[in-house]
């Protein structure tokens, strides 16, 4: 069988780059010098991209467009939510909630004394002291607070997705306590949240014992509001140490499901 007479087939292999390098070759020098062949090529050509340009869908209405772009928008913002109440069902390992109910803090009612003119001050504060610009950054920051700041390790969380950025010194800095301030990025689905953490050496008495007290095992953790922003504050007993953890972008509960997921609990049952 002859080109000629093969080429309703070939034609369309050759358009659909279907032949071999030698067969393609061959046809191609055919069409050079067979004109019906070539006029037989170009028609299947013609026909072929008239049936491509057929099959593009139109251009999406710009109303459209917009109540996808809206649909998606949703959809984002119910994963972030559905991430948060994850985050806020997440349980502590054992070890650090051996003698608390059900892996959660326990309200405290009043009883512990409190300092109205000492606690709030000493929060809002050390809150403040937030927007600081940090000495170091990045993973030597641990060991840097230990060889500063020593005897006081960073606090650690159990819970993912959170990375300690950086900290600073602040010498004689809270309420003439030596501090120190950790900077923590929190990523939480989509969204990333930044997590103030800052460190009080030597505390007595009734320092930070204002606001809401939360117990965990035998450790009491309390809940502030800092200028119109949570803020949460443990002291660890044995140390004297203090903490106050802050985010603008958290709420209070959220805050103290975070604190609880550090190690600051199990450290101090372990000195006891």
């Amino acid at each position: 069988m002859t080109l000629c007479q093969s080429i309703e087939t070939l034609s369309m292999a050759f358009l659909d780059d279907e032949l071999v390098a030698e067969e393609r070759r061959e046809l191609e020098l055919h069409l050079l010098g067979c004109a019906s062949c070539r006029e037989r090529v170009e028609a299947e050509r013609s026909e072929l991209a008239m049936i491509r340009k057929a099959l593009v869908p139109p251009p999406a209405p710009a109303l459209l467009k917009a109540r996808v772009a809206r649909a998606l928008d949703a959809e984002d913002a119910a994963a972030i939510r559905s991430e948060r109440r994850r985050w806020s069902r997440w349980m502590l390992p054992g070890s650090a909630i051996a003698a608390a109910a059900a892996a959660l803090p326990v309200f405290v009612g009043a009883g512990a004394p409190r300092s109205r003119s000492q606690g709030p001050t000493h929060v809002a504060n050390v809150v403040t002291s937030r927007s600081l610009p940090l000495e170091v950054q990045g993973a030597s920051t641990g060991a840097w607070l230990h060889d500063h700041f020593a005897p006081v390790e960073p606090p650690q969380f159990t819970q993912p997705g959170i990375r300690l950025v950086g900290g600073r010194l602040l010498p004689n800095g809270i309420a003439k306590h030596d501090a120190a301030l950790l900077q923590y990025l929190v990523s939480l689905g989509a969204e990333q949240l930044t997590l103030t953490a800052v460190v009080l050496k030597d505390l007595r008495g009734d320092e930070l014992s204002d606001g809401q007290a939360w117990q965990v095992g035998d450790q009491v953790l309390r809940v502030h509001d800092a200028n119109g922003m949570p803020a949460v504050t443990y002291i660890d007993p044995n140390d004297h140490v203090g903490y106050v953890f802050a985010s603008e972008r958290m709420t209070a509960e959220e805050l103290l499901r975070l604190v609880v997921s550090t190690d600051l609990i199990a450290r101090a049952q372990q000195h006891r």
